[in-house]
């Protein structure tokens, strides 16, 4: 690792930074370096603070390393009895899905079997590359949760690779034995798997007689056998949390936890081991699991915020009866099931369960039909109109007092402006530092970037986006300039940071103010981060290459790009593009400050 520096920042603080080493940052979402505030400003005692960490740090990455393993027969093992309990299951998904009461509709279900059979067959004797390579995709993220390295090169990461295939073309049997009702059950598949994959996979089968029983519909989970004693639900949450919570330093890296956070997970696990009971870990099984889904499903939300809930016991609570629009929604509960499953992957990490109990359990959650829209022409003419426009912005005064304005003007003024010519999310424009504004091949550029101040929705949202000419021209370069010169860390230095990050006070301001006073707001339709759907629409409309706008808004690059194409288009050519959005009616010049 090189050594870290610190350097003397605004306000006079000093950091210490730390560039993460090649071979770690995978490990790290493909983050380079972290920074770390001080929160001193004399140099000193910043230079003893920074040794200090610099010697921490040396130690976290080197066991981090001394963590990671390499993929072994037993872990391929381990995860092919997982995946062929999950294709097992698809396969119950689909036979529940057959008409079975009706000779046309089995036929049309076998017939689309045999669909799905032969396309897949094609696309593997085709494009094997690329259907490897979503494969791959799907192994990656599974040795991610188990800490095992994920070396694509290795001999026993193609041999996974090629079992995964062979069983998802085996899977389509499976559905037919069942659709056909031969009377097969999930443990006639488990033996096939063996067979097919010529792996000793449940050896627990053999001592079990070969019966023609009738078709089961639901998959039964075996007990784990207990052959060793293993500590304490209750005991190992707290190795987890206090381990997350042991130094400011360690949070950050682990996840960039707060003690707030640490402190809510703490809650959740509390609360699965009141439903659960204190129970060996070895002993957690995906039935747990699924009572436990059953009383949450059961459970007001935010019961212990609330002085109606907070002093019964998860008993008395379920005894209530609450009516549905008095309880938790599965996306409520599939939160607490994420954070569960950390629980879980841990105890499989340390050995104490063989497979996380959590993993999959997740409710299906309804999507809302309603979908965010950009604003039209006419309601941008609307909102922009410059009168109004700058005295709901810059010149804003609460009708509670009629002289002063607002600390958040300026804010206000650039949030929209900005949004439409960027495609910034909200949060993205609200956080953002006077150092993430740079300027390459003579071309300004807005950073989007994962940082100790700043925070990114996804891995594909880190990019860079040239600042549209009309923002020069309005003169937001000049602002940013002069914020330098007063010492300034962020943009919108005014606003506070809260939970979600610094947007609130813009949301509210536009959602619950300026749109509405216009007739053009409307609930999750019409709202301020329509400004990143306008400018999205625009590009399209332009007939801008849809790469490049998934380089500029943030998303995920297509396959080819993505693992072949680096930085594939200039600095010249993304503001050639972005500078094709343009807005029409609108009086520019009336609106510059």
């Amino acid at each position: 690792m090189e050594s870290p520096c610190y350097a003397q920042k605004s306000g006079n603080t000093f950091y210490f930074r730390s560039k993460i080493p090649c071979d770690l940052r995978d490990h790290f979402g493909g983050l380079k370096e972290f920074r770390v505030s001080l929160k001193c400003n004399i140099k000193s005692k910043s230079s003893r603070i920074v040794r200090s960490l610099h010697r921490i740090v040396s130690r976290l990455y080197n066991q981090i390393r001394q963590g990671m393993k390499e993929l072994d027969i037993e872990e391929i093992k381990e995860i092919l009895r997982v995946e062929i309990r999950k294709q097992i299951l698809h396969a119950h998904h689909v036979y529940e899905g057959t008409n079975r009461w009706e000779e046309e509709g089995i036929k049309l279900s076998l017939q689309t079997i045999a669909e799905k059979e032969s396309n897949l067959k094609e696309t593997i004797k085709s494009d094997l590359r690329s259907y490897q390579g979503e494969v791959d995709e799907k192994l990656d993220a599974i040795l991610q949760s188990l800490d095992i390295q994920s070396n694509r090169d290795s001999v026993d990461f193609k041999r996974l690779r090629n079992l995964f295939v062979d069983l998802y073309l085996l899977r389509h049997d499976w559905m037919r034995e069942l659709i056909n009702q031969t009377g097969k059950s999930d443990d006639d598949f488990r033996r096939d798997a063996q067979t097919k994959l010529g792996l000793e996979l449940f050896p627990e089968l053999s001592d079990l007689p070969v019966l023609n029983q009738t078709n089961t519909k639901t998959i039964t989970v075996s007990e784990p056998t207990r052959t060793s004693i293993s500590p304490l639900s209750s005991h190992v949450s707290d190795e987890i949390l206090s381990e997350s919570a042991s130094t400011y330093f360690q949070r950050k890296m682990i996840g960039g936890k707060s003690i707030k956070e640490i402190d809510s997970d703490r809650k959740i696990v509390a609360e699965f081991i009141e439903i659960t009971g204190d129970i060996e870990f070895s002993l957690l099984t995906k039935k747990m699991v699924s009572n436990y889904i059953d009383i949450q499903i059961k459970l007001p939300p935010n019961k212990n915020k609330s002085p109606k809930y907070r002093d019964l016991i998860i008993q008395d609570l379920v005894d209530l009866n609450l009516p549905d629009d008095k309880t938790q929604t599965p996306l409520n509960i599939n939160k607490k099931l994420t954070k569960l499953s950390t629980f879980g992957n841990w105890g499989v990490k340390q050995g104490l369960i063989s497979a996380n109990p959590f993993r999959d359990m997740k409710l299906e959650v309804k999507r809302s039909r309603t979908h965010r829209q950009p604003f039209t022409p006419t309601e941008l003419k609307k909102i922009l109109k410059p009168e109004l426009y700058l005295d709901n912005t810059i010149n804003y005064r609460h009708a509670i007092y009629k002289t002063g304005g607002v600390k958040y003007g300026l804010p206000y003024y650039w949030v929209f402006i900005l949004g439409i010519f960027s495609g910034l999310r909200t949060n993205e424009i609200a956080q953002m530092r006077l150092e993430d504004i740079k300027k390459e091949s003579n071309i300004w550029f807005l950073h989007v970037e994962e940082s100790e101040e700043t925070r990114v929705k996804t891995l594909n949202a880190i990019r860079k986006v040239p600042v549209h000419p009309q923002l020069i021209e309005l003169g937001f370069i000049d602002y940013v300039t002069d914020l330098k010169k007063r010492k300034k860390d962020r943009v919108f230095w005014e606003l506070t940071k809260t939970r979600d990050g610094y947007a609130k006070h813009l949301s509210r301001h536009f959602n619950e103010k300026y749109l509405p006073a216009l007739s053009v707001w409307k609930k999750n339709v019409k709202v301020l981060y329509c400004t990143r759907h306008t400018f999205i629409n625009k590009l399209y409309s332009e007939k801008v290459d849809e790469n490049v706008i998934k380089i500029l808004v943030g998303h995920e690059k297509e396959f080819t790009m993505k693992h072949y194409g680096g930085e594939p288009f200039s600095p010249d050519r993304l503001l050639q593009e972005i500078s094709k959005v343009s807005y029409k009616g609108i009086k520019w010049d009336k609106l510059k400050i």
